[in-house]
């Protein structure tokens, strides 16, 4: 088992565009030396966070190579930033789903009788573009694509590294047909895309939970894109660190109840990621009554408040004693215990409580 590792995460977006841009590296590590380095990265941001991301790992890392890629989801602020990471170094396997595959488990539930299995593949592979980009390099590169099931793990030795928690197969096909990217189908219903911006007020919030503003669960409907999102479990010795992507309270639901049943206590991580860039319509005051760390990261652009991050989100992770992270600034690292802090870094500040916030108008 490795008994070190360091999580980066890179700022994506120099204006209020977010996105998610994560690299791991993990091994044993003694007297200022690594053995056995692995490297994973989560998510490549976008164009100019994936170059960043190449540049970070060999400045850092040292190396050109990186085991495990992860899509979490397809979108562009995910996806984009790892066409470079596949292009440009060596990558043993990417883990990413391919709804495009999906065919025989969907066919029987379209309701247009002209679509095959071709143009149904076609169609998908466009709807969903920048998982396909991915794809292409990993087929000419030669890079195996896993698709990530839930329940499976990234295992180095006997110790499984990184797990998958959601989505389930059911689930994710569910969003799937539920998708306004998907021809038109007989079994779900159409979930919303988004939200309609609203007006809003300025609320007063203080630590007392009566003055909370943070929505119970089912108050908001998250894009069936980003409830596709992957939620993984990283584990190093005793540390649990949840990765969340751009999940919605229904898909962290249905992770939280994976946990649940085969016995994973997520009240125990050591820290977690803040899901969709600490937007107050992915957390509810539910999920956070199964979840808890002392510490939490948001991945934000420089200018994404009040939206990524939202000071609801915040105020309400101070008041269950989690103190967040933000990339408002830079990028940020967390270490574990055993290693030194890099020279040319310090330590970060936690986001503060904000005393007026913005709720919308019901």
């Amino acid at each position: 088992m490795p008994n070190a590792y360091e999580i980066d995460f890179l700022r994506v977006g120099e204006n209020s565009k977010s996105g998610d841009a994560i690299a791991i590296r993990l091994g044993d590590y003694e007297n200022g030396i690594w053995k056995n380095q692995q490297v994973i990265v989560i998510d490549g941001g976008n164009a100019a966070s994936g170059k960043a991301m190449v540049e970070h790992i060999r400045k850092y890392y040292h190396t050109n190579k990186v085991s495990r890629v992860f899509l979490t989801h397809t979108d562009i602020d995910h996806a984009y930033g790892l066409r470079t990471v596949m292009e440009e170094m060596e990558v043993g396997k990417i883990w990413m789903h391919r709804p495009w595959n999906h065919w025989p488990d969907l066919k029987d539930s379209i309701k247009d009788g002209r679509i095959t299995k071709s143009s149904f593949t076609e169609r998908m592979r466009e709807a969903y573009q920048y998982a396909h980009d991915l794809e292409q390099i990993a087929l000419k590169k030669a890079i195996p694509i896993v698709a990530p099931h839930q329940g499976m793990s990234y295992v180095i030795g006997d110790s499984p590294i990184l797990t998958v928690l959601g989505p389930g197969k059911e689930f994710y096909l569910s969003l799937i047909q539920s998708s306004e990217k998907t021809p038109p189908m007989e079994i779900q219903e159409r979930l919303s895309k988004g939200y309609t911006e609203v007006e809003t007020t300025t609320e007063f919030e203080d630590m007392s939970f009566a003055t909370e503003h943070l929505g119970e669960d089912g108050d908001y409907v998250t894009s069936c894109e980003n409830n596709m999102s992957l939620v993984t479990l990283f584990q190093v010795g005793t540390d649990k660190i949840l990765f969340t992507g751009d999940a919605g309270t229904m898909g962290l639901y249905k992770a939280i109840y994976y946990a649940i049943e085969n016995g994973i206590d997520l009240k125990t991580l050591t820290a977690y990621q803040v899901p969709h860039h600490g937007s107050r319509r992915n957390l509810s005051k539910g999920i956070l009554d199964h979840i808890y760390a002392p510490s939490a990261f948001i991945s934000c652009s420089a200018k994404g408040a009040p939206k990524h991050p939202s000071p609801i989100v915040i105020n309400a992770l101070l008041r269950r004693h989690t103190a967040s992270y933000t990339t408002q600034e830079g990028d940020l690292m967390w270490r574990s215990s055993n290693l030194p802090m890099r020279p040319d870094w310090y330590s970060a500040v936690p986001a503060s409580f904000t005393t007026w916030v913005e709720v919308p108008k019901d």
